[in-house]
């Protein structure tokens, strides 16, 4: 099955966010995901609230949030392979049913232990969740609108999480410390039977007949340069996200800016909503000029605004700064996914994408690890400074890569 629109082969058509969400199943996919990144967005702010309500200090309080993303990093690699050999739907359907399982059940843990045990478990549900949909969006989605199709994909993530976190206070504070999870749990449930009751795999290629069976799982992917590359650009993304956007801006806004708790949110806000105002666009590009056309420039405008944001002590030029980050953050968020669709096997689409997957886990790993590091012995600009490092070779590694989209639809050349 392969989705079709109006002027579906010519790259240039003017494909609109309207005319994308007309294609009913990407308007479920696209429904699923928000509303399971709503009910995600309504637990995180209250999940180290009611990890401390267990009586725990704050070094537990940070095991039970990393319990999670630890979880998932282990079990990307295994998840695309499943979905390789079970299909999207059973899988995607599975996934989430498995994170609102382990949220209803962390919602009624009788001890802090069970609570990191189940909220953990949750993680493996979500590798396998999201390699479940991202490889149904390859493979049903035409090569030519790829990047605006996963622009508004990554603009429902944003969408949720900024539409959840002010609820989960609310929420909280009315039915108590517990409700979240109740709540992620059922947003869980609801998008597994939405996704079971409206979604069909797309059609595959036979199995090779009177051969050896069709290899699977890591050695089963073609390790070019063009897959290596897409993997690096993807950690390195991965990377100054979490050790900039999530760790450094907020400590700098407050100690080093001098901004209040409000302020700081301010802060985030202004970058977030930058970088979904421009993630369509920016798949637009992508379609119409080609994926290294686009991520080249905004991986290297993204290491230098990144890296020189320690600088901006000034509210306004920290605001201005924050502004920059957040637009090339968008452009140089959305055509790593595409080029992986360009570079990648069809028959190993899972496998591929759990191995992306698992290189940006642990990039969220590991940029927060080291930019809090550096900012301890060194100061906040060294920290900026190292976080944008990975952009820098990764934008390198780029270099020596052809242009993608030249071969969109050819298997894995590149």
């Amino acid at each position: 099955m392969r989705l079709r629109g109006r002027r579906a082969g010519d790259p240039a058509s003017r494909l609109r966010v309207r005319d994308i969400l007309g294609m009913r199943e990407i308007r479920v996919v696209v429904l699923v995901t928000f509303v399971i990144m709503l009910g995600f967005g309504i637990l995180s702010p209250v999940l180290p609230l009611y990890a401390r309500s267990f009586g725990v200090g704050y070094g537990a309080v940070g095991v039970l949030v990393a319990s999670f993303g630890f979880t998932r990093l282990l079990f990307d690699l295994f998840a695309g392979t499943f979905v390789d050999r079970y299909g999207e739907r059973v899988m995607a359907t599975t996934g989430a049913a498995v994170v609102g399982l382990s949220s209803a059940l962390a919602a009624v843990a009788p001890n802090y232990t069970l609570l990191v045990v189940f909220r953990g478990a949750g993680g493996a549900g979500s590798a396998v969740f999201f390699a479940a949909l991202t490889s149904y969006l390859f493979r049903a989605v035409p090569k030519e609108r790829m990047g605006r199709v996963m622009g508004v994909y990554y603009g429902t993530f944003n969408l949720g999480l900024i539409a959840g976190q002010p609820l989960g206070g609310v929420a909280a504070s009315v039915f108590g410390l517990a409700s979240p999870l109740w709540i992620y749990a059922g947003a869980c449930f609801l998008s597994a039977a939405l996704y079971f009751r409206s979604i069909r795999d797309p059609e595959r290629a036979p199995e090779p007949e009177g051969g050896p069976p069709r290899r699977r799982g890591l050695r089963a992917l073609s390790w070019n340069r063009a897959f290596v590359t897409v993997l690096v650009v993807n950690m390195a993304y991965a990377w100054i996200v979490a050790g900039i956007f999530s760790t450094l801006i907020p400590l700098f806004a407050r100690e080093g800016v001098g901004l209040s708790e409000r302020g700081v949110g301010l802060a985030l806000a202004v970058a977030t909503a930058t970088e979904f105002f421009v993630l369509f666009p920016a798949g637009a590009a992508t379609d119409r000029y080609g994926r290294k056309a686009v991520l080249l420039p905004s991986l290297v405008l993204l290491a230098a605004t990144g890296g020189l944001l320690g600088l901006a002590t000034p509210v306004l030029a920290f605001f201005i700064g924050l502004s920059v980050l957040g637009v090339v953050a968008g452009y140089a968020g959305v055509p790593p996914s595409v080029m992986l669709s360009d570079v990648a096997d069809p028959a190993t689409y899972g496998t591929a994408i759990g191995a992306y997957r698992f290189v940006a886990d642990l990039g969220f790993v590991l940029g927060p690890l080291i930019a809090g590091a550096v900012a301890s012995g060194l100061g906040f600009g060294a920290a900026f400074a190292v976080s944008a490092v990975p952009c820098v070779v990764a934008a390198g590694m780029l270099l020596f890569v052809p242009e993608t989209r030249r071969s969109a639809g050819a298997g894995s050349r590149g």
